[in-house]
């Protein structure tokens, strides 16, 4: 596990220099090593920051082939690495550490760009081949680990996070305010979108190549969820004896490290899963955390249940409003843009806690989005998407209509009736403005028109139907919201306390055992959701009380921001200092937030446009620092 970065320039500006610059804004994610090689005749550079977790005393990087014409820099964990490992020596390739690294190395000569075929894992990793003058850059399956990139004419950089981007003085930081409508929207932003024109994410499941010598780029997809599989589980014990034997071996493998393994207890399936199946294979007591607040639903009663019958070595932590306030800057520092999930602070505090006894962590991401756990959502959107096709019909005959968020119900019924199905899945995704259609809270006319036009571009770029709706609903939450914030906020927060968090679940066997159980089995119409994987561990587990309510993660925030945080809150947002003002519509704003005060509303929004006002403050001062660099640079 560490950060990566890199960068082509064929005008040949002061490479290593730039290098070690990038590699210290992310000293974080790798406080225990630093390696990068540099290529003069082929204008690159490339280097990592080191996590040392597996072959602690030979595995730094860059590594390279026997002939030392192929090197790599990798962030991740290939929990195959060993399967692979004897199967490449076979072949006769020759490995001189025990690393996961060099096995990539070595797929690479074998297999070229389709060796993530091969790959159960988390990465995202840059191959130098100095043969063929290319860069090839992948990034994992699900999007557990994130890659940053931005291209000009003959120059080319990417890193783990946006700061090391930072240290290259030709990188343009110019804001995409349009990306903000986005955001304020659906609270986080699809990929390859960020908050910056100029530098894009790399999508989940895609891979990049670089010339070296014409410094174009090509991306293509390599993986997506369930292509290729038939549903053929259709019988539950079936399907429960399969994913038993590979969600058990993918713990297995998760559990591979040279370090110390705890796992994130929260009251859920998830992490109930993930604890008992690592106990039966560690045989031996196991290190468990928990984050919880002074509230009615915190999770920290549920969970010191669960690590109570499993005997764990359990640690709790209770947090408070002035300690979410307090680590905002530095959530953001660590994001590097903004992202609407008010988890973040929780998760960066119990990873700082949990880096004092452990130095892995197992965590349930990506169970909801496999088994169907958002049963709620699901279940209500299944059911507007089918009142909404009978109403299609009509579309030939009906007249258009600019949005959905219109108070006119005439206006609201056209739209409807003129949009896709994944068109209209994703206006029912929106988390934050433009709110309850009757009652427009944040955004202009103008923008609720072009919210409309983004949810068609968005579906169109992202939604793919499947034989049954669900399906096509978990798909879509796996290409934007798992990826972009949940597994961000997973990476970003548990590698700002030097600490790696691995998610059995987000594995390439497990997901496809999920994509072949019907839908049914997973959600049926009267819930609750992830059945068959509840079912499976009632068996697997009969002495163990199996935790049925799915909660989320319940944090108190309406209280926090509409009681002790409130006065910092309106200062902040609704000051003539405010530059959220400068883009939504003030007085629709101020209503809503009124109205959030008198128990009416949600306050996920209000949370994120608080972060992006921290943030947007943030480029104003940069810019402000960097403003007078310009001036002497441009005198010289």
């Amino acid at each position: 596990m560490c950060g990566i970065a890199g960068l082509v320039d064929r005008s040949g500006l002061a490479a290593p220099e730039l290098l070690s610059a990038m590699l210290d804004q992310i000293y974080h994610r790798g406080p225990d090593g630093e390696g990068s090689f540099v290529c003069p005749e082929q204008s690159f550079a490339v280097g990592m920051r080191r996590l040392s977790i597996v072959d602690l005393q030979s595995g730094d990087q860059p590594i390279w082939n026997e002939t030392y014409d192929v090197g790599i820099v990798f962030n991740g964990e290939i929990y195959n690495y060993k399967e692979l490992t004897c199967r490449l020596e076979e072949r006769g390739h020759v490995f001189r550490t025990r690393s996961d690294t060099e096995v990539l190395v070595h797929l690479y000569e074998e297999y070229g760009r389709y060796m993530v075929q091969h790959l159960r894992g988390m990465f995202a990793f840059c191959v130098f081949d100095l043969r063929s003058r290319t860069l090839f850059l992948a990034r994992d399956h699900f999007g557990q680990k994130p890659l940053y990139y931005t291209k000009q004419e003959g120059k080319f950089a990417f890193a783990s996070e946006i700061s090391a981007l930072r240290a290259v003085p030709w990188v343009d930081f110019t804001i995409d305010h349009e990306a903000f409508l986005d955001y304020t929207c659906w609270l986080s932003l699809p990929p390859p979108r960020t908050h910056y024109r100029k530098i894009l994410k790399l999508s989940p499941g895609c891979w990049a190549q670089l010339s070296l010598d014409s410094c174009e780029l090509k991306i293509s997809r390599y993986w997506q969820f369930g292509q290729g599989l038939a549903v053929d589980l259709l019988d539950e014990r079936a399907a429960i004896s399969q994913l038993d034997t590979v969600l058990g071996q993918s713990i297995s493998m998760h559990l591979r490290a040279d370090v110390p393994v705890g796992v994130l207890l929260s009251s859920g399936l998830d992490s109930f899963a993930i604890l008992n199946y690592a106990q039966e294979i560690v045989r031996g007591s196991i290190s468990t955390f928990s984050v919880g607040f002074d509230s009615s639903d915190s999770e920290l009663n549920g969970a010191a249940l669960v690590a109570g019958q499993s005997k764990s070595q359990h640690h709790a932590l209770k947090l408070n409003e002035r300690q979410f306030a307090d680590n905002l800057d530095r959530v953001l520092r660590h994001l590097g843009e903004p992202i609407g999930d008010p988890a973040c602070f929780a998760v960066l505090l119990l990873c700082e806690l949990a880096r004092n006894h452990v130095k892995v962590l197992l965590s349930g991401e990506g169970s909801d989005e496999l088994f169907a756990g958002y049963e709620g959502r699901y279940l209500g959107a299944m059911s507007t998407l089918d009142r909404s096709e009978t109403l299609r019909v009509l579309a030939r005959v009906l007249p258009s209509a600019s949005s959905p968020w219109e108070s006119s119900r005439w206006q609201r019924l056209l739209a409807r009736v003129h949009s896709s199905s994944g068109q209209e899945f994703v206006n029912l995704r929106s988390e934050g403005f433009p709110g309850d259609v009757r009652q427009p809270r944040g955004h202009s006319k103008d923008q609720r028109s072009m919210l409309f036009s983004r949810s068609a571009e968005i579906s169109e770029q992202m939604f793919r139907h499947y034989p049954d709706r669900l399906s096509s609903l978990l798909a879509f939450d796996m290409e934007w919201q798992l990826p972009e914030s949940l597994l961000q906020k997973a990476d970003k927060m548990s590698m700002g306390a030097s600490v790696e968090l691995r998610a059995p679940f987000l594995d390439v066997e497990v997901a496809g055992i999920a994509a072949r159980i019907p839908s049914e089995l997973k959600l049926p119409r009267s819930g609750p959701g992830k059945r068959v994987l509840r079912h499976l561990l009632k068996q697997r587990f009969p002495d163990r009380y199996v935790p049925q309510v799915k909660k989320g993660f319940p944090i108190p925030l309406r209280e926090w921001m509409t009681g002790p945080l409130r006065e910092q809150v309106e200062d902040e947002l609704f000051s003539s200092r405010s530059a959220v003002l400068d883009h939504l519509d003030s007085k629709l704003l101020r209503k809503a937030w009124h109205d959030l005060l008198n128990g009416w509303g949600g306050v996920g929004v209000f949370y994120s446009l608080w972060l992006y006002e921290k943030w947007i403050k943030e480029q104003q001062r940069r810019a402000s620092a960097d403003a007078p660099k310009s001036a002497v640079a441009t005198a010289r």
